[in-house]
Formats: structure tokens, sequence, C-alpha cells
């Protein structure tokens, strides 16, 4: 789709050098071609859809059986344990990156219209970045605060609060595109796994 985008935008930037030289006759032409371009994108944009979008209609409709089968497949992926070549050096990470390691750890579990970053959650993962957080000195007390709030329950593997720890560093981070409206279900978030982490 960026692609895309690109290739209209050029195609405007054509139209109009030559609308410097040919004036209404070009403006009509200008006009219909770039009628036509959106009507291309449009269709492209419909017709791919269902292939840019990580959740689906079955995803989120998905079995009682479907989705028992998944979270304990989540629970199990949790659970493992977390090489030390795969766990993050979080004592060396600023404030800043520590707020944007949870803040992507969040996309796993919530539904967004963008996300940007992805870290996969582990148990591991999460006590470490915990108690990283709770021996640092950090100079914004509000950020440390926010994250042992998101943190803590998570170090039991309840992740009930996704959607407000999310919407919180968002909100924090002047985000404008991209709020979390509701926590992903089992399935739907296997598949972003799968699609993002994997």
């Amino acid at each position: 789709m960026y692609n895309l985008t690109i290739k209209i935008i050029e195609g405007f930037t054509l139209i109009k050098e030559k609308l410097k030289v040919k004036g209404v006759q070009a403006l009509k032409k200008f006009i219909i071609i770039g009628i036509g371009l959106l009507t291309v994108a449009f269709t492209a944009a419909y017709i791919n859809f269902d292939k840019w979008s990580l959740a689906t209609v079955s995803d989120i409709n998905a079995s009682p059986q479907d989705q028992a089968v998944a979270k304990a497949e989540l629970k199990k992926r949790f659970e493992a344990s977390t090489s030390q070549g795969e766990m993050p050096k979080y004592e060396k990470k600023s404030e800043a990156q520590l707020l944007q390691e949870v803040h992507g750890m969040t996309h796993q579990k919530v539904a967004a219209e963008e996300k940007w970053g992805s870290t996969e959650i582990t148990k591991d993962k999460v006590l470490k970045l915990y108690n990283v957080v709770q021996e640092k000195e950090f100079a914004d007390y509000e950020i440390q605060s926010m994250l042992l709030d998101t943190l803590e329950p998570w170090t039991h593997g309840d992740f009930s609060n996704a959607v407000r720890a999310h919407n919180n560093i968002w909100d924090y981070l002047h985000g404008n595109v991209g709020k979390a409206s509701r926590l992903l279900t089992p399935v739907e978030e296997q598949r972003y796994i799968e699609k993002t982490l994997r």
C-alpha cells in the first residue's frame, strides 16, 4: 500500500508539472486521472484488506474450544524459559527505553489501529524487567510508577490491565494514532505472535 501511495503522489507531481504548461484543459485531465488513480488505490485496499489485517472475524469469533487451546498455548509460551542470549539487558536501558519495551510488550495483548514495535512477553522477561524498574533510580517518578503498576500483575500472568497500560504509555508519549481499544482474544494474540514476533 505504501508503494502504491508513493506512485500516486509521483503521478500527481508529474501531472502538476504539465498543468503549468497547458492550463484548463490539463486541469480536466488532472482531475480525471486523479480520480482514476484513487479508484485503483481504493480497489487494491479493498481486495487486500484481509491480508493486511492481523485480526479476522474468525479469530475474534473462534469457538470456545479454539480459544481455550490458544490460551493454554499462550500460557505455555509465557512460562517457557528465556535463554540468556535472548534476554535483553534491561539494567543498561534508559528510562525511555524501558518505557518503550513495556509499550512494545502491550502490543502482543491489545487491539489497536497501528502498533509500532513489538516485544514478546515471557515470564523471565517480565520478572527481570520488574526487578530492574523497582531498583533503578528514575529521574521521572511518573515513568517508574506507571511501569511498576503495569508489570506487577504481569509477574503473576495477569494481563487484564494491558489496554489501560498501553493507553497510559501512549498518552505519556503523546500518541496520536494507535490507541488500544480492547484485549485481543487468545486466538488473535497467537496470530499476532506468529505474524509479528516469529
